[in-house]
């Protein structure tokens, strides 16, 4: 704990074990009660994480100067539960460029085989962008999912011949090519990145391949509709079962949640629903944000969202409730699990050099400079960790926000944000759990603290326990 957050909140901890404030500081408290009820569940958790596709992984392999030792901190900040986020969901890009120059990623197939009926000329360098390398060093620190996600397919099985700025993929409803169909083909591609990483020794857990299919970019991107994505998830649903591999599908990683749930109907629709062959239902928060949940019964990804446009605030928690800030991050997770009912949220990048807010870690030469938004989304990964579930969590103050998971171990992480201007004297309430040591450890992030570890407190006979939430803050209650 910081000396400054001490002097800030002259905090002590008070005999009954509750956390007390100084005089001072107490006569702006206000007064709340949480409940968790563990018996109540919802949503089984896969966790939180990033991308570091369009060669952001290269950054953290050192390409702009971050040193050997560095880079193995910045690799334990992000991916090792202990010392760091613990981050167990990495989204690698399936590359679609004939290149690597610039932010391209290369493709397994830089070049047409002249027809979809034709053998591919398939190629592995071992590097794949440098997302290779570093999914090796992500599994090694407990890394639990690796999402294959292509942004496009290769310009040559697309009807505007060309990996940017949109087109279609040949084949699906509606689109033709005079080269012919490239659904297969494409299936076939997919899969063959998928074992050129497996041969190499690095599983790839989910599949996908789909970016924002309402958004024509400029750079590595496919348009599609929810009836075309059915199109081609019926074909690599076959082509999985037919190599007999273990590998979940992906779809369709929309704009916005709300272009997602637009695309459910046409991934729903007919005699042979390409729903059932869907693990996953993806979707970014840019146009519209995770608010609600969509409408199927898998389960669902927010799988890319960052502050693209804001100031850059790497060390803010709360100041203006800027796009950047850590309070706003915090509270982005906190609704997707609990009011869209999630399973997994990502940001956008993990690390960057850069000095923008579209990565959670800005690399600055060979220094490592943490941004709020990190801590935010590591009280979560750290402490909710995969295979736990949601369970119901109450609060009495409106402006006071809980969310809580219990965990496959028995403890339960309690994620409780102020977001107002005065500290709470809350009494909060565990019912339906069994903990072994009846203690809870708080951890607090605000503008003054990264997940700073607080004095335990000791939950009474009937798992009740006093504590203080300081103003414009995020603290996990971690009960064990």
């Amino acid at each position: 704990m910081s000396t400054s957050f001490l002097r800030m909140i002259l905090l002590a901890v008070a005999a009954d074990g509750s956390l007390a404030m100084g005089h001072k500081a107490a006569r702006s408290f206000r007064f709340a009660s949480i409940s968790v009820d563990a018996a109540i569940k919802y949503q089984e958790v896969d966790g939180l994480g990033a991308s570091q596709a369009f060669q952001r992984a290269e950054d953290v392999l050192g390409k702009d100067g971050l040193s050997p030792s560095l880079q193995a901190n910045l690799l334990d900040l992000l991916y090792d539960v202990d010392s760091g986020a613990g981050f167990s969901i990495l989204r690698n890009g399936i590359g679609s460029s004939n290149s690597s120059a610039s932010n391209y990623m290369n493709s397994i197939e830089p070049f047409s085989p002249g027809s979809p009926y034709a053998k591919p000329n398939y190629t592995w360098d071992g590097y794949d962008s440098g997302q290779f390398p570093l999914a090796q060093q992500a599994r090694a620190r407990g890394l639990q999912t690796l999402y294959g996600n292509a942004w496009s397919a290769p310009g040559f099985m697309k009807t505007n011949d060309d990996e940017n700025n949109g087109g279609y993929l040949c084949g699906v409803t509606g689109e033709t090519c005079a080269s012919g169909d490239w659904k297969q083909a494409y299936a076939d591609y997919l899969i063959q990145w998928v074992r050129f990483y497996e041969e190499h020794g690095v599983k790839v857990n989910n599949l996908g391949f789909l970016n924002e299919p309402q958004f024509a970019a400029t750079y590595a991107g496919m348009l599609s509709n929810g009836t075309q994505a059915a199109d081609f998830i019926r074909i690599l649903a076959k082509t999985i079962k037919r190599e007999r591999m273990e590998l979940a599908i992906n779809c369709c990683d929309g704009i916005g949640w709300d272009e997602q749930e637009a695309m459910m109907a046409g991934l729903q629709a007919g005699p042979d629903p390409a729903e059932a062959y869907l693990d996953v239902v993806t979707g970014h928060g840019y146009s519209s944000a995770p608010t609600y949940p969509l409408s199927t019964t898998r389960k669902t990804w927010l799988t890319e969202w960052a502050d693209l446009d804001g100031d850059y605030t790497p060390r803010i928690f709360y100041d203006v409730n800027g796009p950047g800030e850590g309070m706003v991050w915090a509270r982005n997770v906190q609704i997707a699990f609990v009011n869209a009912n999630v399973s997994g949220f990502l940001y956008w990048i993990g690390a960057e050099n850069s000095t923008t807010n579209s990565g959670l870690i800005n690399l600055l030469g060979d220094e490592i400079v943490t941004s709020k938004r990190f801590w935010s989304m590591a009280q979560f990964s750290k402490f909710a960790r995969p295979g736990a579930r949601r369970v119901e969590a109450l609060s009495s103050a409106e402006l006071l926000y809980v969310s809580s998971f219990v965990n496959t171990d028995g403890k339960i992480a309690t994620q409780v944000i102020n977001n107002d201007t005065a500290a709470y004297d809350v009494s909060l309430t565990l019912d339906g759990c069994r903990l072994l040591e009846k203690r809870v450890v708080p951890y607090i992030t605000d503008n003054e603290n990264d997940m700073t570890e607080l004095a335990p407190v000791l939950l009474a006979n009937d798992g009740t326990f006093r504590t203080t939430v300081p103003a414009r803050s995020l603290v996990t209650f971690l009960a064990i």
